[in-house]
């Protein structure tokens, strides 16, 4: 139905969440109270789905993800012969992940960015970084030839997305494929996190640099988003491609 002049509800909802701010305390209480109900135990049906888009039949690639939390994806991109490099500002989340994949891990600062530490796997093929994401750049970390974002746009700040884009695409290796996920439901219901980023906030964030294609749209709906007060929710699938 739509509202105002004629504007959809669904859009309204949208731009009611524009002022909405989480701080990097909020995030933290997430994890330290278990509330952390957007982790996937077993990992993401849609990249196990669309991991031969990701990969593009090469092999040793730098793969990067955003707002990693503890993804158990990682170790199985890493176990492909993959170099995974994560980053999220949950120290416990990481060191969670080296825990749950039983791997051994060593522990540096970062030079550059006060106070951050990376947490580097003994293999040395999975290097995470505990900081925020707008302290790295790709004169840390480099660039990379894929990057899985799942629960990373959807999560940043609304008004921090401009800002997130631009550091996105300043980390594509030129031939990169960037898979996104994002989520779609009714706004005027729930006040996220995960927030609504319909296809047009896509276009806008990423269209002047990059070939955009929807892989696949899924219902993801769950009690949980019951609880919500939502009658819906699905997940979104996107590949990236930096045009030349």
């Amino acid at each position: 139905m739509d509202g105002a002049a004629g504007v959809p509800a669904e859009l309204q909802g949208g731009r009611a969440q524009a002022d909405r701010v989480l701080t990097a305390q909020e995030w933290l209480y997430k994890w330290e109270t278990g509330a952390a109900a957007f982790h996937k135990e077993h990992g993401h049906p849609l990249l196990e789905k669309y991991l031969d888009v990701l990969l593009g039949g090469r092999s040793g690639l730098r793969i990067f993800f955003p707002l990693c939390g503890k993804a158990v994806d990682m170790k199985r991109l890493a176990d492909l012969g993959h170099s995974i490099v994560g980053v999220d500002i949950s120290e416990q989340a990481l060191k969670e992940f080296f825990a749950d994949q039983g791997l051994t891990y060593c522990e540096e600062p970062v030079p550059g960015i006060a106070g951050a530490k990376k947490l580097q796997s003994t293999s040395g093929n999975i290097c995470l970084y505990c900081c925020s994401i707008y302290d790295l750049s790709s004169a840390i970390v480099g660039k990379f030839d894929g990057v899985w974002d799942r629960g990373a746009l959807v999560a940043v700040n609304p008004c921090d997305r401009p800002r997130y884009a631009s550091l996105m695409i300043s980390l594509l290796e030129k031939n990169s494929s960037y898979l996104i996920v994002t989520v779609l439901y009714d706004p005027n219901k729930h006040k996220g996190p995960p927030f609504y980023v319909p296809e047009s906030e896509v276009e806008s964030l990423f269209g002047n640099h990059c070939e955009i294609k929807l892989l696949e749209k899924v219902s993801d709906f769950s009690e949980r988003h019951r609880r919500w007060g939502l009658d819906y929710f699905l997940e979104v699938l996107y590949i990236l491609k930096l045009v030349a």
